[in-house]
């Protein structure tokens, strides 16, 4: 098991391990899942898997680690000191002062009250060998990636342990590589145009479901906005990016955006960016062979949250209609095996989620659901949910594929 690897998820865990999978698809990386929690993943992995490159990929991952140690929850109170002295002297660099944090995730109280006496006696034991080191302690059970960065704690002489428990089973994993937090926020806030009124999509969210798409070819997002998409493509190294929106601002904004990108990143990008609403698409890009659209819909008008429960049903029936069109128009400029990845907003009332009936018509122009990850994680309408609690309006998120004739 040299190759065990454990991804630490985002807060929307179902969505990252679909994009982590979906990335190995794409990189041609053999993978077994051995577990799924909702916190994180682990793997095993073909030789060709890079944990930085990865990182650098993933939009929902928070950390990357590789397997240190294995044993029995009904062992711990005897083996984890032990154990990890052992990796400590055999991976790091014990003529410096060594940092050393431990990340713990779905850890039992008993057993987390446990381990965290034991990182002083791990330093004490340390100590006796004459070997200075520091413990780095959160007020969470878990390092940030933030605190990560910060206490240089992916060096030779750093160690972030993540504590990973399933059942009986006890995983330690060094963390090999972090999310890069500071580019992220680059991007999201430090950009010239950002367009509140059309709805503010995630980078992170965005580069998920570029990942979704399984592709690095042509890229097109026929609602564009501000060009979050169009951005988190230029990151992942898409060979052409397309972006269109019926408003004449988002269009300026988004050109802003990307040519902003370009200069602040030091990359060159093959991308266009034009105005048109949907339906007059296909005399605009008859041309284009698209490999995938990657794109936010129209979530419909701003929510306070004290609307009636028939103005919400009026929004769906609008919604639904413009989705109708969409995918009709999508039908006439997609080849076969292309690839829609799309969100679609699910409206929340009182404590009830109501959604768009449209997957069954848009299946009728010619595409197929396809399941995001196993059946047994998806629910009655076999896709995914990003949410935020105070959010007003969740996405569904799907994946289509064009079906040929």
């Amino acid at each position: 098991m040299n190759n065990v690897y454990s991804f630490i998820l985002g807060h929307s865990a179902k969505i990252s391990y679909a994009e982590i999978i979906s990335f190995f698809r794409l990189k041609n990386i053999k993978y077994e899942v051995i577990l799924f929690e909702d916190k994180f993943l682990i793997c095993s992995l073909s030789d060709n898997f890079d944990p930085l490159f990865a990182m650098a990929n993933l939009g929902g991952v928070i950390k990357i680690g590789k397997l240190a140690t294995r044993f029995n929850i009904l062992d711990y109170a005897d083996v984890f000191k032990l154990e990890t002295l052992k990796y400590i002297k055999n991976n790091l660099d014990t003529s410096k002062k060594l940092k050393i944090g431990f990340s713990f995730y779905k850890i039992s109280s008993k057993v987390y009250s446990f381990f965290v006496r034991e990182q002083m006696r791990i330093k004490k034991a340390l100590s006796e060998d004459k070997i200075s080191s520091r413990i780095v302690i959160s007020k969470n059970k878990d390092l940030s990636a933030v605190i990560v960065s910060k206490e240089k704690l992916i060096t030779d002489s750093g160690l972030d342990m993540q504590v990973l428990q399933s059942g009986e089973d006890i995983y330690c994993m060094k963390t090999v590589a972090i999310q890069d937090f500071e580019r992220f926020g680059r991007i999201d806030y430090k950009r010239p145009r950002i367009d509140s009124q059309s709805g503010m999509m995630p980078p992170k969210l965005a580069q998920m479901m570029l990942n979704l798409s399984i592709s690095r070819g042509v890229v097109y997002d026929p609602f564009c906005g501000s060009g979050t998409i169009l951005l988190m493509a230029g990151e992942l190294g898409f060979s052409k990016i397309i972006g269109s929106d019926i408003l004449p601002r988002a269009v300026s904004d988004s050109n802003e955006n990307l040519a902003w990108y370009e200069n602040g990143f030091n990359k060159k990008l093959d991308y266009e960016v034009f105005e048109s609403d949907v339906l007059s698409l296909p005399s605009r890009i008859s041309n284009l062979e698209i490999d995938c659209i990657v794109s936010e819909g129209y979530l419909g008008k701003a929510l306070r949250g004290n609307e009636s429960f028939e103005f919400i049903q009026k929004q769906i029936a609008t919604l639904e209609e413009l989705y109708i069109k969409t995918f009709e128009v999508y039908s006439k400029i997609l080849e076969e095996k292309a690839i829609v990845v799309m969100s679609i907003p699910v409206f929340v009332h009182q404590t009830k989620l109501l959604y768009l009936d449209v997957l069954e018509k848009i299946e009728k122009f010619g595409f197929r659901l396809d399941n995001l990850v196993e059946e047994k994680y998806l629910g009655k309408r076999k896709t995914l949910i990003y949410k935020r609690d105070d959010q007003k309006v969740y996405r569904e998120i799907v994946r289509l594929v064009r079906l040929g004739g």
